[in-house]
């Protein structure tokens, strides 16, 4: 049971990883002229929180059933580096095959950097001692992985609010589709195209290689599409973004969606009670430096 905990911990850590590597890669190509996508984003990004609401839909020639969606809502307070997240994976392929029999598939997750807890239904009775969340200190998992964490200031890196980053790297050409309602709020529709190679000119050399690596993974070519719906206020209020297909690994195409619902004041965020708490980070860094993700 050990092992496969420490398997199961070291391939959490090192998705967190993941995704903070590919929201650093997204975030580094600002607009040189600020299009209405960009302007958005950056308007957006100063707001003391936010409450939103994701759709992340999967598609695959090898995928069980071909397609699944997950689904997630939480709200954010970037200025106090917090959050809290509940996530929907009950129509992920396997899950129900995990230790825990898959639960729900409810997963809930709380941000307080540079900490993340988790409450995983699917790994219960494989935590010590009848704990129920699992801590992770991020910095010191991408360390341990080879991430320069420097980037990771905040747990920035792992909230899905940082999709706007990706806005700062729209290429202009932003085409107006006209008036819609989101969510009862009447927006303005944008469709427009993100240039990846801006993001490859603005990183580090050191770390260009392992950059285009996980671009070329996505499969997108030199840019992919975004569509952007924006309120009177100049604020995001919905991101759609198209990944993948053909070109990609296992022919995997991604669709996400995120509504931001609402701005302003969240609800605090506290920690779990310690009593309940594993603290996994030292599994979860042994299992990475180790190379514990390339075996079977």
């Amino acid at each position: 049971m050990r092992m496969k905990l420490a398997k199961a911990i070291a391939a959490l850590g090192a998705g967190g990883v993941l995704v903070a590597g590919a929201v650093a890669i997204s975030g580094c190509g600002a607009s040189a002229t600020l299009d209405p996508i960009a302007r958005a984003a950056e308007v957006s990004s100063q707001q003391t929180g936010v409450t939103i609401a994701m759709t992340m839909q999967f598609s695959s020639p090898s995928l069980p059933g071909g397609t699944y969606s997950i689904t997630a809502n939480g709200s954010f307070d970037e200025r106090a580096h917090s959050g809290q997240m509940t996530m929907d994976l009950s129509g992920v392929p396997g899950l129900s095959s995990l230790p825990g029999g898959g639960g729900n598939g409810q997963v809930q997750m709380v941000m307080l950097y540079p900490d993340i807890y988790m409450h995983m239904p699917f790994l219960a009775g494989q935590l010590p001692e009848g704990k129920t969340w699992m801590k992770l200190d991020i910095t010191k998992a991408a360390a341990a992985a080879g991430v320069n964490t420097s980037s990771l200031s905040s747990l920035d890196q792992n909230d899905p609010t940082q999709f706007l980053e990706y806005l700062r790297g729209s290429s202009g050409g932003v085409v107006s589709l006209g008036s819609e309602t989101v969510e009862g709020v009447l927006t303005t529709h944008y469709h427009g195209e993100l240039e990846l190679s801006r993001v490859l000119a603005n990183i580090p050399s050191s770390e260009q290689a392992a950059a285009r690596s996980a671009l070329e993974k996505l499969g997108s070519g030199g840019s992919f599409p975004v569509e952007v719906w924006i309120d009177a206020q100049g604020r995001v209020r919905r991101i759609e973004m198209s990944f993948g297909g053909a070109g990609a690994a296992a022919g995997l195409s991604a669709t996400i969606t995120i509504d931001f619902k609402s701005y302003g004041a969240v609800p605090p965020v506290t920690p779990p009670p310690a009593g309940e708490v594993f603290d996994a980070t030292s599994a979860a860094t042994a299992g990475l430096g180790s190379g514990g993700l390339s075996g079977g």
